[in-house]
């Protein structure tokens, strides 16, 4: 699809004689034609290099009417912040805007003659992009119902992608869950940012949006080494992205599709325990999570009655010792080393010391003990799960 709609913007490039690109929805950069550097602006060399655009601009343009636009668009100049004139082709299919060409047009030198080509053009464009997206819907549906259906549904979705050939046999399938930081507030730009071509994903790889997230169906050549799934998540983070924060949980392998559910259950809770528990994350792998798979996946009417009431008595001395539980917490969590837990805290290593007598005198443990340790550690990550309860 991209080297279609690169031969189609390539050719309006040259017919016009102006810098052209084509961008999504959200006006990051899908392809564009030949650009000389002298003459693009700032914009435009962010949307080139990080194929992605700022928030300000996508306000701008929403103020001359893009959004519902029919037709071409002239933006006016903001030097102040170094964006130049251009014009702004909606490609329009089946009355669905999918994307829009966009033309840096400097001098004002764009007539009616050369717009309706590029007018022409950006049906085709629409059209090939508007297919684009309907068969991401359809793989959308058919990834949803390997995943969350019931069995009979997981059983004929199953079924299909395997007549379809979409995984190699005998390769294992792996679920990755993206989920914003931001929660609701990034759903709409994880949706644009979940279908770009990422060049980190397998060939095959499945997409789909989910209630909290996102998710990744992709195939594990049975010779890969043990961070492969890894690897892939990796790119995903350090890859351009407009996402306040992305976290990515990671399933166990299945040998059968039809088990891929499993694999997508570990991977949500894997990425729910990342926004928990921040230490594990942002890459969150579920066969690493050692004792906390217990804890994420205990039923919510359980928690508080599995809460140590000692560390409830430390609970209840907040807020006037608010920094206990956190120092208890990173004393733990460094394998019980004062000198790294101050440096991590920033603190003198006394103050430590002393947060740590205070804490055990209040809630009658002895650090010294192993099993007390124990209860004390789980506990403390047991109650940032039901802090997250209520948030």
């Amino acid at each position: 699809m991209l080297q279609e709609l690169q031969d189609v913007v390539n050719d309006i490039s040259a017919e016009v004689g102006l810098p052209t690109s084509l961008t999504d929805t959200r006006l990051n950069s899908l392809v564009f034609g030949p650009h000389d550097d002298t003459e693009i602006d700032s914009v435009r060399r962010q949307a080139l290099l990080l194929r992605s655009t700022p928030e300000w601009v996508r306000e701008w343009f929403g103020r001359y009417g893009i959004d519902t636009a029919t037709g071409p668009v002239r933006i006016p100049a903001d030097p102040e912040r170094g964006l130049a004139s251009r014009v702004v082709v909606p490609a329009r299919w089946a009355s669905t805007t999918c994307g829009y060409i966009c033309l840096l047009d400097v001098r004002l030198e764009l007539d009616e003659t050369r717009l309706d080509a590029v007018a022409e053009a950006a049906r085709e464009v629409g059209r090939v992009l508007y297919l684009d997206q309907q068969a991401r819907h359809s793989d959308a549906d058919l990834l949803g119902d390997l995943v969350r259906g019931s069995a009979a549904v997981r059983g004929k979705a199953a079924a299909r992608l395997t007549e379809q050939g979409r995984f190699p046999v005998g390769w294992p399938v792996s679920v990755l869950y993206l989920r914003p930081r931001g929660g609701a507030s990034d759903t709409d730009a994880l949706e644009h940012w979940l279908w770009r071509d990422h060049g980190a994903l397998p060939r095959g790889a499945m997409r789909c949006l989910d209630a909290d997230g996102a998710v990744i169906l992709a195939a594990v050549p049975p010779t890969a080494d043990y961070g492969h799934t890894e690897r892939i998540a990796d790119h995903l983070l350090t890859g351009d992205h407009d996402l306040s924060e992305l976290i990515i949980g990671i399933g166990d392998p299945q040998s059968d599709l039809h088990d891929a559910h499993l694999s997508y259950e570990h991977a949500q809770l894997a990425a729910r325990a990342a926004t928990i528990w921040p230490e594990t994350g942002p890459m969150c792998s579920w066969d690493r999570l050692g004792a906390l798979r217990v804890l994420i996946g205990t039923p919510d009417h359980l928690l508080r009655d599995l809460l140590d009431p000692r560390v409830a008595l430390l609970k209840d001395a907040q807020p006037s010792n608010a920094n206990l539980i956190d120092t208890l917490e990173t004393y733990l969590d460094s394998g019980c080393d004062n000198q790294t837990t101050a440096a991590l805290l920033h603190v003198h290593r006394g103050t430590v010391y002393y947060r740590l007598e205070k804490a055990a005198s209040l809630c009658g443990m002895d650090l010294s003990d192993g099993l007390d340790r124990l209860a004390l550690h789980l506990g403390i990550k047991l109650l940032r799960l039901i802090e997250s309860k209520t948030d």
